[in-house]
């Protein structure tokens, strides 16, 4: 496995961001490739749900597959989508709770028995996310270590799953392109996701919350991941073609923290900060999607309370047309855009 990458203000390739307007990659001469983002899980929070996933995204460009963030179920996700683990050479997780990254077990597990048993991998898959990332991967495999040795007892030329994956952090706020190939850059700033937060020393950093924009040979796409009104979000999503963002129905979460902390010595003004502070309201995605002129705007990751499946989209709706005019998808899971 390589070694623990710290990523600089230059990116991996040693190549600075030049600004926040920014425009797809030269195409050249040859065909563009299709660009296809799939929803794979649209729910918000670490609470199982009848009706949606937990938050998981593809984004592929052409034969190329890319995973963003691995919420628990990615791998049945995937398959649903009609996509290999073992097609799946990247993964970029945007921060670490569960919600977003409980998934990784499972696809580790399940993707290196892809490769040991059927030979379908060549190369280590890349995980790339904030600081802790590393040593999750790396506990993640150590997870599954007795249960992979049973495997190659069956297979005994199979490479040990320590070989096969490798974490990386992002450690500056950004903007920092951290990511390039020859269909793809990935530029990531911190949002204020964790804004109420005391900041950590931790001995693999300090914890932090990234939004992400993509950039393909066509067009922009801009992930918010998790977090609250952010003009460090909005300079990153400038002009994008897509803005995919997570949104919440504050009046029933925070509704439903009172009710089940009524009558108990829990404190509740702590969680009830993060979700008025730290996740965004309709309001708040229809003035960062105006403010950033961004072409279509995709909901995902809705912050519900418990038990709750309907949307009141005819609200949100009206919110978000305060601030941005252009075209809103309510994303679902497996929804293509």
């Amino acid at each position: 496995m390589p070694g623990k990458v710290t990523i600089t203000r230059r990116g991996l390739l040693g190549t600075a961001v030049a600004g926040m307007a920014m425009s797809a990659l030269p195409v050249g001469a040859a065909p563009a490739p299709r660009d296809r983002w799939v929803l794979l899980g649209t729910s918000g929070g670490p609470i199982p749900r009848k009706t949606r996933a937990q938050p998981a995204n593809l984004l592929q460009i052409g034969n190329r597959s890319y995973l963003i963030d691995l919420g628990a179920g990615v791998t049945h996700q995937l398959v649903l989508a009609g996509v290999e683990l073992s097609s799946i050479d990247v993964a970029f997780i945007s921060h670490l709770h569960l919600d977003h990254s409980a998934g990784l077990a499972s696809f580790l597990a399940l993707d290196w028995v892809d490769a040991a048993m059927r030979r379908m991998r060549s190369t280590p898959v890349q995980i790339y996310g904030p600081p802790g990332t590393e040593l999750v991967v790396e506990e993640t495999v150590k997870s599954i270590s007795i249960q992979a040795d049973i495997f190659r007892a069956e297979s005994p030329r199979a490479t040990p799953p320590d070989k096969w994956f490798a974490g990386h952090a992002i450690r500056e706020a950004g903007p920092v392109e951290f990511y390039r190939d020859d269909l793809l850059r990935v530029t990531a700033v911190e949002n204020s996701h964790y804004s109420t937060m005391k900041p950590v020393e931790h001995p693999y950093g300090r914890d932090m919350s990234f939004s992400y924009r993509f950039e393909t040979p066509r067009r922009s796409i801009v992930y918010t991941g998790d977090t609250g009104p952010s003009p460090a979000v909005e300079r990153l999503a400038r002009d994008a073609d897509v803005l995919i963002s997570e949104v919440i129905d504050l009046k029933g979460v925070v509704g439903d923290i009172r009710r089940q902390t009524a009558g108990t010595n829990i404190d509740e003004t702590p969680m009830i900060h993060h979700m008025e502070l730290e996740h965004l309201t309709p309001a708040n995605v229809g003035a960062i999607a105006g403010r950033a002129k961004v072409r279509k705007l995709v909901l995902t990751h809705f912050g519900l309370a418990p038990g709750t499946t309907a949307i009141n989209r005819k609200y949100m709706l009206s919110e978000i047309r305060k601030h941005y005019q252009g075209p809103v998808v309510f994303g679902t899971d497996l929804m293509v855009v």
